[in-house]
Order: C-alpha cells, then structure tokens, then sequence
C-alpha cells in the first residue's frame, strides 16, 4: 500500500513557535480562512513576537485579511525591532489597505528621509 501524503495542516503547532504560527496563519489566509488565520496571530503575538520579519509578515497577514489596526499596529512594532526595508513596505500589495492612512504615511515616509 502507498502512503499518500495528507495536507492536513497540524491541530497543535508548537505552541511557543511564533514563526511557525505567523506562517500558519499566512496559509490560512491564502486558504480563505480567515478565522483560523486570526487565531494563529493572535497566539503568535500572545507569545511575544519580537523577530522584526515575523512582526513584519504578521502585519502583511493582518493585511490580506483587511484587519487595518492591527494590520499597522503589528507593523509598527516591526519597524521598533528593527525591520528596514521601507521601500518594500510602502510598495507592499498586502498594506494597500493602508496606503490613505496618516499614520501608515508618516511612518514610511519619516523612515525614508
């Protein structure tokens, strides 16, 4: 008999991944499962995600998922952990959401300057 692979996405990542929770949470969203995305965010960043890129793809997943507060929240604390790339953000589709945004402008343009 041949084992056929399952993509069967694990009940229970570990819990204290906040990486492997962050990029679960893109796969839901990418899935159209925004209520499982929302939850594995929100378990990410209840464990303290402090990486900037994990801060950062967790915004860009707020992001597709159209949450704009926490969507500009999270990645405003990227951008106070280090994440640089100001560029890429401000051409980033997944924050066109909050391209009208003050707060969304001045962060990327005081940090271009």
């Amino acid at each position: 008999m041949i084992n056929q692979p399952t993509h069967e996405i694990p009940d229970t990542p570990a819990p204290d991944n906040v990486r492997a929770r962050v990029l679960l949470a893109c796969s839901y969203a990418a899935l159209g499962d925004s209520a499982n995305a929302i939850v594995e965010l929100e378990n990410a960043l209840a464990y303290g995600a402090e990486d900037a890129s994990t801060l950062f793809n967790a915004a860009c997943t707020f992001g597709l998922l159209g949450r704009k507060a926490e969507a500009l929240s999270t990645l405003k604390r990227a951008v106070q952990n280090g994440y640089w790339h100001f560029d890429s953000i401000a051409r980033d589709p997944d924050f066109t959401i909050l391209h009208d945004e003050p707060e969304f402008l001045q962060l990327i343009g005081t940090q271009n300057r």
